[in-house]
């Protein structure tokens, strides 16, 4: 991956646990997409009923962080799934240039990643550096780099 392509300047990753989850097994799900050591922020939240939630979130700035976190997802997604992205990517960016992804909190546990449209999830938040500061730059700056990773996984599977 070439330094001037990519396209995050951070993200933030977020998973709630319910009162009948075990928080352990929650907390791995997270750290499928947690490249090294990362501190976790707990918050105890309530439900609508009343009822316990925790948050689950961590936070990244460091672009080598960044870079493992995509490659990360890149290595545990399918192929297809990646090629999907490409094409909600226009669903997934914000006004603000966020670039929204969810996976399977399941999968996650098993420690592979599957998109998601709702449900039970993981939530990943890129923001995304464009500039000008526009949504249709941040959207033709992520497209073009899912392309470039794209290519990128094809290589390595000639090469395996």
């Amino acid at each position: 991956m070439k330094t001037e392509k990519f396209p995050f300047r951070s993200a933030i990753i977020s998973t709630l646990v319910h009162a009948t989850e075990d928080e352990r097994k929650v907390l791995r799900s997270l750290q499928t997409l947690c490249p090294g050591e990362i501190k976790v922020r707990r918050q105890v939240l309530k439900g609508h009923y009343g009822n316990p939630i925790t948050s689950l979130s961590f936070s990244i700035k460091q672009r080598g962080l960044l870079r493992e976190l995509w490659s990360g997802i890149a290595e545990k997604l399918k192929k297809e799934d990646m090629e999907r992205l490409s094409s909600i990517a226009p669903e997934r960016i914000d006004e603000d240039c966020r670039f929204y992804l969810r996976f399977d909190k399941q999968m996650a546990y098993a420690g592979l990643l599957s998109l998601a449209e709702s449900g039970d999830v993981v939530h990943v938040r890129f923001k995304v550096s464009a500039f000008p500061s526009k949504r249709e730059v941040a959207l033709k700056l992520v497209k073009e780099f899912i392309e470039e990773t794209l290519k990128n996984m094809e290589k390595k599977r000639e090469h395996a």
